[in-house]
């Protein structure tokens, strides 16, 4: 049963790349700072291109009040592993989000999809609670649901490895082309691998280099030299 699910799932994620039949993602809705929202438009691409220094200096504009509990949590995110051109410092990052978590918290329990997707990564990466895959798996879902993007991205993340569910490659790339074709430049790079590999979808240079392309346009350099490896 688990491989004829399996099958299906290819065949799905086929279907919606060569028909655009994935459902668009809706509004979101946060009571996040604007410039928050631009500077992680910036750090995904959704913005049209990756600016990982625009997205920094914006998000420590905001982050420079202290009462921004989600610019905070995002400071410790970017800390956790090193991202948007932060120095990948762990500690620091748990001390941070200890500090904001329970406020990040109370914001998810009212609905702020921001806050939401930022519990998903607080219990992905231990950020002010223990680590749990489970916990980060329903957090993340229930901010995919409503639109969030990168929560789209991590719940693909999170078939790949495993974490909180069973590995299943079909259903990440199913989650990774929804946020590839909301602007997320990582996803479209993950999509050209599954395709050059015929990893959870059917093997096929041409596609590969298809998400190849858009993700190397919107400066991923990683995905330019796949390009160059297949003879895009």
């Amino acid at each position: 049963m688990r491989d004829v699910r399996a099958t299906a799932a290819v065949f799905v994620v086929s279907v919606a790349l060569l028909t655009g039949t994935t459902a668009p993602l809706q509004a979101q809705e946060t009571v996040a700072d604007a410039r928050l929202l631009e500077s992680i438009d910036l750090y995904t691409g959704v913005a049209g291109r990756v600016d990982d220094a625009a997205a920094r200096r914006l998000l420590e504009a905001v982050a420079s009040n202290p009462d921004d509990v989600l610019a905070t949590m995002w400071v410790a995110r970017v800390h956790s592993t090193g991202r948007m051109t932060f120095p990948r410092d762990p500690d620091r990052a748990r001390e941070i989000a200890s500090g904001v978590i329970d406020d990040v918290r109370r914001l998810a329990a009212v609905g702020d999809v921001e806050a939401t997707f930022l519990m998903g990564t607080a219990y992905d990466e231990s950020l002010g609670v223990e680590q749990d895959f489970d916990e980060a798996m329903r957090w993340y879902r229930r901010a995919a649901h409503r639109g969030h993007v990168l929560a789209v991205h991590n719940v693909g993340n999170m078939y790949r490895d495993g974490r909180g569910v069973d590995v299943d490659h079909a259903r990440a790339a199913m989650w990774w082309l929804r946020a590839a074709r909301a602007g997320d430049v990582i996803p479209s790079l993950r999509l050209g691998e599954a395709y050059e590999a015929g990893r959870g979808v059917p093997l096929s240079v041409e596609h590969a280099r298809h998400w190849y392309e858009k993700a190397a346009a919107a400066g991923n350099a990683t995905a330019a030299d796949a390009l160059e490896r297949i003879g895009g």
